[in-house]
């Protein structure tokens, strides 16, 4: 069976000391009605303690099991200086746990998501 997503990039940025995993996208994946096909996972999740058991291969399926498809108002901006638009999903469900998903458009693109965050909320 062919792998559903493609780790295309692992890149260490010293600029923002972060880990970025980049993966192409091996199926048609819809997200407010663009076809997306790239996501990036940041290492941010696993800088607090307590988030071992988030890895990127359960953020890339809640992504496909989840949503696929979806269509989602972005949080409103609390800084308006910022140039994003955040999508904050708190309490998805996903197997039998809960979790909190912070993520966007990577910066000038419409087919890029960028997850900034991903942890169990109770």
């Amino acid at each position: 069976m062919p792998e559903l997503f493609n780790l295309i990039e692992d890149k260490l940025s010293e600029e923002y000391n972060e880990r970025w995993w980049t993966y192409s996208i091996q199926f048609t994946f819809i997200f407010n009605k663009k076809v997306i096909n790239y996501i990036t996972i940041t290492d941010h999740p696993w800088k607090k303690k307590g988030r071992e058991k988030i890895t990127k291969e359960l953020i890339l399926s809640i992504f496909k099991g989840r949503l696929n498809e979806a269509i989602l108002t972005p949080e409103p901006k609390k800084n308006p200086n910022w140039k994003r638009n955040h999508y904050v999903l708190k309490r998805i469900s996903f197997g039998d746990e809960k979790y909190k998903l912070v993520f966007w458009f990577k910066d000038g693109t419409d087919n890029h998501l960028w997850v900034k965050n991903c942890h169990q909320q109770d």
